[in-house]
């Protein structure tokens, strides 16, 4: 580890790194210094949360023919009930649907009354549901009233093309619209927010007959603000005791079945919960059951919104979890931009993977963005540490979730001082800068990553990654990374930085700024490893083979193609196919009496493979 970071040094880049930083700060464009008067009010978490859930209490989707069904379907059901507005989205079978959204719960009563059940002749067992089909109308159709409103949104759940994205970002003028451009086209939108709401809303449906007062929370990406298009929907099925029904006035009590034994209980529960996705939910399809894990989870795909759900059950310190998440990516607009940037870098070197095992994964990289954001790196602090969110606490911000954790921190961010975030100015391309050159310096051998403290603090075991759990101190939430992963995180690191450097000094290119750090290794090819004056790669053609002064150089055979082209084609086509025999020949003796050195045998046969065909 130290013998890395000493090369990093010694080769004179960390400070190269600093004066791209001071030469990014006069040409990038910073955000203004901001003034007392202008902070603007925060909403809370629990606010927004209370929003989407009211919402969807008041919405329907509806399966439909095609996006021309609009018309048809917003006269029928505006005879029952007003219409706040309609969002057009496809699954990933290209079957077609509309979400609705009704002025109030009330005008949705109406219209579930005016629904019925299907064919006759299907033997199935009806069910409350807000997710609905239009049929065709039997008979002469009805005249319908035209749509005072346009759909919202058209194909809303489509996912970015990349192509386009690319070109998009290549037109920019900084990196610090690249990141902003980037984030906009790629993140969770308002549709995916509400339909994963709607999930939600389906199993409180089903549940609601079986409980008094259940709820099921959305928690994780799809809330806490750093969610992606696509991306999986965590749900937590729990109990909520509302005031009204704590009222020691109230003589009459609910008789109730308690459920005693611990984990076996939300184990029993969460058996219940699957059976009834089975039998029950609409869309529910592959439920799979892992009950022994050490947070006993249900997972299943629902295909009528493409979503892939875990369900746990009672699991509150996810949803504090979220909040937190969701407060510090808040309180500055450059938080969550350079998360998602940061995640998609780390997708695209393979340092992530859709599936679990030894790597890192995005919550431990939100954690890492988060605690540089509380460094300050000259200019000022952008976010404020966990311990100082707990201090100004109040009673009104007491939680504490299963087990007696504590998850106490402020909740109403118009509380905190101003002068205790957005400190610095610097822009998103600057801060981009400056978290890779940090993590390049950290220290990760001795050193664990708190976003409680805002400082490096001593490893309390040997793991090489480790990075604290900020509502569970005692846990590291970066266990599972290995020696490996940790090394080559650390390497890509330094990688990402050279070339985020080497890309602002020179001449605007085909993967200038963050296209060539979000542009996966699959597809970089190796040409661009092989490109004269490419400083920035670590590897270079002489790194890759020792050439051999019996080998013609590529001046030399440059120089025969043109005396080549003066002479007649008839000399020319012998000429040609001579040196191509005389190259082939010494490239064959050297194959035989003194292989080339490579790296590896895949850039071995690629080296030979592109070797040729480039000097002949």
């Amino acid at each position: 580890m130290s013998v890395i970071f000493q090369t990093v040094i010694n080769t004179g880049k960390v400070y190269s790194f600093n004066k791209s930083l001071r030469a990014s700060l006069t040409s990038c464009k910073c955000l203004a210094v901001r003034k007392y008067s202008d902070v603007k009010k925060f909403t809370s978490f629990d606010d927004i949360v209370a929003q989407r859930r009211a919402e969807a209490r008041r919405s329907l989707v509806v399966q439909v023919n095609s996006e021309s069904s609009y018309g048809e379907l917003y006269g029928y059901c505006s005879k029952y009930a007003e219409i706040n507005g309609v969002h057009h989205y496809k699954n990933a079978g290209g079957e077609h649907f509309m979400l609705i959204e009704f002025g109030s719960e009330e005008n949705l009563k109406n219209v579930i009354q005016n629904c019925s059940s299907h064919q006759k002749d299907i033997e199935v067992m009806a069910s409350n549901s807000p997710f609905l089909w239009f049929r065709a109308a039997p008979g002469k159709k009805e005249k319908l009233s035209i749509p005072s409103k346009a759909l919202i949104i058209k194909d809303g759940n489509a996912p970015p093309n990349e192509e386009a994205l690319s070109e998009e970002l290549l037109k920019c003028s900084t990196v610090s619209e690249q990141i902003q451009l980037l984030y906009d086209r790629t993140k969770l939108n308002d549709l995916g927010v509400r339909l994963r709401f709607m999930v939600a809303r389906q199993l409180e449906v089903i549940f609601e007959s079986l409980y008094a007062n259940i709820a099921v929370r959305p928690f994780g990406s799809s809330v806490n603000g750093f969610g992606k298009m696509g991306c999986d929907l965590d749900l937590v099925l729990t109990n909520v005791v509302t005031k009204e029904m704590s009222d020691g006035n109230k003589r009459l009590v609910f008789q109730e079945k308690r459920c005693e034994g611990g984990r076996g209980a939300w184990q029993r529960q969460l058996e219940l919960a699957a059976e009834l996705l089975e039998l029950r939910a609409a869309g529910a399809t592959r439920v799979t059951r892992i009950l022994h894990a050490r947070v006993p989870i249900v997972k299943y795909a629902h295909e009528l919104t493409g979503v892939d759900c875990d369900l746990c059950y009672s699991n509150t310190s996810g949803v504090y979890m979220s909040e937190l998440l969701w407060t510090l990516g808040s309180l500055d607009e450059r938080v969550r931009p350079l998360a998602a940037l940061v995640r998609r870098w780390a997708a695209a070197a393979g340092l992530t993977s859709a599936h679990p095992g030894r790597w890192v994964t995005s919550f431990p990289l939100t954690l890492m963005v988060l605690f540089f954001l509380q460094q300050d790196t000259g200019a000022g602090a952008v976010l404020p540490t966990v311990k100082h969110l707990v201090q100004v606490a109040g009673k009104e911000d007491i939680r504490v979730a299963e087990e007696n954790l504590n998850c106490t921190f402020l909740r109403d961010m118009n509380k905190l001082a101003p002068e205790r975030y957005g400190q610095s100015q610097d822009s998103l391309e600057t801060l981009l800068l400056k978290f890779f050159e940090f993590y390049a310096q950290f220290d990760f051998q001795e050193k664990a990553i708190s976003i409680n403290e805002g400082t490096a603090i001593r490893k309390p075991n040997a793991l090489p990654l480790y990075i604290v759990n900020p509502l569970e101190q005692s846990l590291n939430v970066s266990r599972n990374v290995s020696y490996e992963e940790c090394q080559r995180l650390q390497a890509e690191v330094r990688n990402a930085a050279w070339q985020l450097e080497a890309g602002l000094e020179g001449q605007k290119s085909d993967d200038w700024g963050i296209v060539g750090l979000i542009e996966r290794k699959a597809s970089r090819g190796l040409k661009k490893l092989l490109r004269v004056g490419n400083s920035h790669r670590l590897v270079s053609v002489k790194d890759l083979f020792k050439e051999d002064e019996n080998v013609e150089s590529e001046d030399g055979l440059r120089s025969k193609l043109q005396r080549l082209t003066q002479k007649s084609e008839t000399e020319q086509e012998d000429g040609v196919r001579e040196m191509k025999k005389e190259l082939q020949t010494k490239l064959d003796r050297k194959v035989k009496n003194e292989p080339l050195k490579f790296k590896n045998r895949q850039v071995a046969s690629e080296v030979m493979r592109i070797r040729r065909n480039k000097l002949l």
